[in-house]
């Protein structure tokens, strides 16, 4: 299935962006940086960290984190959106495969000619629900794979 195809995210997909959603706020404090959530009638949920241009502005700088949360096998997740993020310097990339059961996570943008928008990620790592994991921005704050995931 393509991501063409799909209309809306599953009742899993929400309820693992809910749990990550959760687990982010408590891990970037809201005085220093935004949680934001793209809507449930996304095709792609997922939660983006900001860091705050200082605790007083609304500005905002580069995400520190991406996470998406995909319904479909991550073969079938099209490697263009890894390498978009990676052009634009997003150093902790995250793909939650909810039927799966798993994790990517997609650090170390490196420039590559071959891949389209001329960047790649260098180091890409898949987790199991045992595995703990931590954003690169807050490495004190794990969270074990299986409590981002729905059951």
């Amino acid at each position: 299935m393509s991501m063409s195809t799909v209309s809306a995210p599953s009742k899993a997909a929400s309820t693992s962006l809910m749990l990550c959603e959760n687990w982010l706020r408590h891990a970037f404090p809201s005085e220093l940086h935004t949680v934001r959530t793209r809507s449930a009638s996304d095709t792609q949920p997922a939660a983006v960290i900001v860091e705050r241009a200082n605790p007083t502005s609304a500005a905002e700088r580069v995400p520190l984190l991406v996470v998406e949360i995909s319904d479909w096998p991550l073969e079938e997740y099209p490697a263009e959106e890894a390498n978009r993020y990676a052009a634009e310097g997003l150093r902790d990339y995250w793909v939650l495969e909810v039927a799966a059961r798993r994790l990517h996570i997609f650090r170390d943008p490196q420039p590559d000619s071959d891949a389209k928008h001329g960047h790649r990620y260098g180091h890409v790592r898949t987790y199991s629900t045992n595995s703990l994991v931590a954003p690169l921005a807050a490495e004190l704050h794990l969270a074990q794979v299986v409590n981002l995931l729905p059951w």
